[in-house]
């Protein structure tokens, strides 16, 4: 009887975990603009004013919830961004970053947990992206074919430019050991992807 028990248990926990991978990063119900539905000039406005919103409060270089919040959320939009530039971005070269971001922001996401639960630290990391976040996905997915790699790597530079301001300052001031010592090794990571994205950049791709 227990054995049965214990085994209904770790089925019940495989599918729970099943589902919580499976769960789509965009909000519950949201709906995004098709592909070149949006109006360049009104995006790339919305697109700058959202990057401006991405201030990296005390909040979230010192305590451990802050961090985690703000780090997953991040990871959870680069993951989303790099799948769609890999389906639509024209330069081969966009296109193959968009892949390794998806690796690189899958695995951080992967360490991130791993630390959190070996610490016991009871802080669990949001299932869906923020508005923000949302917002610029959504430029991504409406933009048209010719603005999308321009589009991308605009949002890539602000993105991995927040993200080093997220590391560097939990690293210095963030309230639990192990978690800090994952942001000062992940920090030289999004500054490499910061130069990636420069040199990228400089390539001038398609508008």
């Amino acid at each position: 009887m227990k054995t049965q028990l214990l085994g209904a248990v770790c089925a019940l926990s495989l599918i729970a975990a099943g589902t919580a991978m499976a769960q789509k990063a965009d909000q519950p119900g949201h709906k995004s603009p098709a592909p070149g539905s949006s109006n360049a000039a009104m995006s790339a406005m919305k697109d700058a004013a959202m990057g401006a919103v991405g201030v990296v409060s005390a909040e979230m270089t010192t305590t451990t919830k802050g961090f985690v919040t703000a780090a997953a959320t991040s990871d959870m939009y680069e993951v989303e961004a790099g799948k769609i530039a890999q389906d639509r971005a024209r330069s081969a070269k966009v296109k193959d970053f968009g892949a390794q971001m998806v690796k690189a922001h899958t695995a951080t996401t992967a360490a991130l947990k791993k630390i959190l639960a070996s610490n016991n630290v009871a802080v669990t990391p949001p299932a869906h992206l923020d508005d923000r976040r949302q917002s610029l996905i959504d430029s991504l997915r409406g933009a048209k074919a010719e603005d999308f790699d321009h589009r991308y790597l605009e949002q890539q530079e602000a993105a991995h430019k927040e993200a080093q301001i997220l590391m560097r300052g939990y690293a210095k001031s963030g309230d639990n050991a192990a978690i800090k010592q994952f942001a000062a090794e992940t920090l030289p990571k999004v500054e490499d992807h910061l130069k990636m994205i420069e040199s990228l950049e400089g390539e001038k791709p398609s508008k």
